[in-house]
């Protein structure tokens, strides 16, 4: 199933790269050469990001940056980092209910990026994420000393994983030195396991096994460029 959805983001994210290699005149160009094939034109940026995904089924948000340099405005390469929990709507009852829990984590690593047509208004890019990142499951609460579940404090299971995320990013110059991006990714790791153990109300364990692909989902992201593009 997940070799069916990357499928068509890989062909996406290829065609992009040709886009950029060769301009109208079918002249062939490569990512690091400009039109009047002198010198390289250098640039940079720093971003950084929100996003809403689903982690475990339960809404999650993702806050993140990217840190890029840029070859003659089309191609982006850098480093990126996310952090991301799915412990946005808590009721009292969820609270007190020790049998829940809530995912956290980050990841980060290489990002590559192809722009098409970077000078107009209105364009997109195609950055994709390869890296490595933890996560852990843990209470909803850690509860107090008058709690009847005080013997649960502090618990929980961690583990790590490899990251995969193509997405596409429609992006807007507002000035020079400025730009908006609204976003769409989707996250493939290779599973998570984590085993998340709690004390029911009679003191006795219980034990829930997080779904090993938690972490794959698509996010929809809105993020902040500064820099020379």
């Amino acid at each position: 199933m997940k070799t069916i959805k990357i499928i068509p983001l890989l062909v996406i994210f290829l065609l992009s790269i040709s886009g950029v290699a060769q301009d109208e005149s079918g002249e062939m160009k490569t990512l690091f050469s400009n039109s009047s094939g002198s010198k390289i034109s250098h640039g940079g940026y720093g971003s950084f990001s929100i996003g809403y995904s689903q982690i475990d089924g339960k809404d999650a948000i993702q806050l993140g940056g990217r840190a890029a340099w840029i070859a003659n405005h089309k191609f982006a390469i850098g480093l990126a980092g996310y952090g991301f929990f799915n412990s946005v709507q808590k009721s009292y009852s969820d609270i007190e209910d020790p049998s829940n829990y809530f995912i956290t984590g980050g990841y980060g690593g290489l990002f590559f990026e192809p722009i098409l047509m970077p000078n107009k208004p209105v364009h997109v890019s195609f950055p994709i994420i390869l890296g490595v990142g933890g996560v852990t499951a843990v209470q909803s609460q850690n509860w107090s000393s008058s709690s009847s579940y005080n013997k649960n404090v502090d618990y929980y299971d961690a583990d790590a994983f490899l990251v995969l995320e193509p997405g596409v990013d429609i992006e807007f110059n507002i000035v020079k030195f400025f730009r908006v991006a609204l976003g769409a990714s989707y996250r493939f790791t290779n599973g998570v396991d984590l085993r998340y153990k709690y004390l029911d109300n009679d003191y006795n364990e219980q034990i829930i096994r997080v779904d090993k692909n938690a972490l794959d989902s698509f996010t929809f992201n809105i993020g902040f460029k500064f820099g020379w593009f």
